[in-house]
């Protein structure tokens, strides 16, 4: 629980709200201001997102400016850099979810209408999920909170025009997705913790904090933010058949026989891609670059978020 839901009413409290222009309603402004004046709050750090920067110096100034609330409002990609600035500072994030996908939003059962989040974002109560810190290629780690992706997940994203997204949402996934299922399987060697590494050529390897995607469709059911753990799915489907085992287990949200999925659960991931070339890969929706190695590893509690009063995240697993 965190200094949200124990401070005095006496003590002034200071909001940073970090947001996507392009994405809010052109009154949010005004909402903001109305609700945290409402209840009290003084003196707000207003900081806009830009196509250059889509959150990351802007956390790095709210945290300077040691506010008690992070608001994030934008899309995936925003709401993931301003949860990456935030690990480790005990400060509290709101999210008005305002993008395509609003993939953690949905993940956490908080409302996606702008009003009814900034409620929940302001008066709500803070609850501890887990991320998942990611190493590429030896880089500097970066944290996710939804999924990293290679393969076909990875390519529709990078074929997803955002013109045609912003026209009609989720569905612009779709029309790239048919490009997409054309592409060659990744050759790659994943191990998970200490087991034993396995080789796949794999049309989509997945490591999620959360269970449900895009068209709020469940693919790893039973996963959880808060569960201490990581979640790995490869599909690796080569025949017609195949892939026909594949979406019956998306849709019954069960193993089929042969449907040729991995999917395991753990601490630590390490995905290597076979030969000289590489992937490019996706965070939270986002096609970030290509990489060879990738080391994924699960930081239980890191990050508070605001959750409705009477919410319990468990309710908002991925097999419900």
């Amino acid at each position: 629980m965190s200094d949200m839901d124990t401070v005095s009413p006496d003590v002034e409290r200071r909001c940073a709200v970090i947001s996507n222009p392009t994405k809010v309603s052109d009154e949010f402004h005004q909402l903001v201001e109305k609700i945290l004046r409402r209840d009290g709050w003084v003196d707000t750090v207003w900081l806009e997102t830009s196509a250059e920067d889509p959150g990351r110096a802007m956390t790095k100034t709210a945290v300077a400016e040691q506010v008690d609330l992070v608001i994030a409002a934008g899309g995936d990609g925003t709401i993931r850099l301003v949860a990456d600035g935030l690990v480790g500072t005990g400060i509290p994030m709101g999210l008005v979810p305002a993008g395509t996908g609003n993939l953690l939003a949905r993940n956490l059962g908080l409302p996606l209408d702008e009003v009814a989040a900034l409620e929940v974002a302001v008066a709500g109560r803070s609850e501890r999920i887990d991320l998942v810190e990611l190493t590429v290629d030896g880089g500097r780690p970066e944290h996710f909170t939804v999924m990293a992706g290679m393969g076909v997940d990875a390519m529709i994203m990078d074929e997803t025009d955002p013109r045609i997204k912003d026209a009609i949402g989720w569905g612009a996934y779709l029309l790239a997705a048919g490009k997409a299922l054309r592409r060659a399987p990744v050759a790659l060697t994943v191990q998970v913790d200490g087991d034993r590494p396995v080789k796949r050529r794999a049309m989509v390897c997945l490591i999620g904090n959360v269970g449900t995607v895009t068209g709020n469709l469940t693919l790893i059911p039973g996963s959880s933010p808060t569960d201490g753990l990581l979640d790995l799915y490869i599909a690796s489907p080569h025949r017609i058949l195949h892939w026909f085992r594949l979406w019956l287990r998306l849709i019954t949200r069960r193993p089929q026989k042969d449907d040729r999925v991995d999917q395991r659960s753990g601490r630590t991931v390490t995905v290597m891609i076979s030969g000289d070339a590489k992937e490019s890969y996706q965070l939270d929706g986002d096609v970030i670059g290509e990489a060879r190695h990738l080391v994924a590893r699960v930081k239980p509690e890191a990050l508070t978020v605001c959750v409705p009063p009477a919410s319990n995240l468990a309710e908002h697993r991925g097999d419900t």
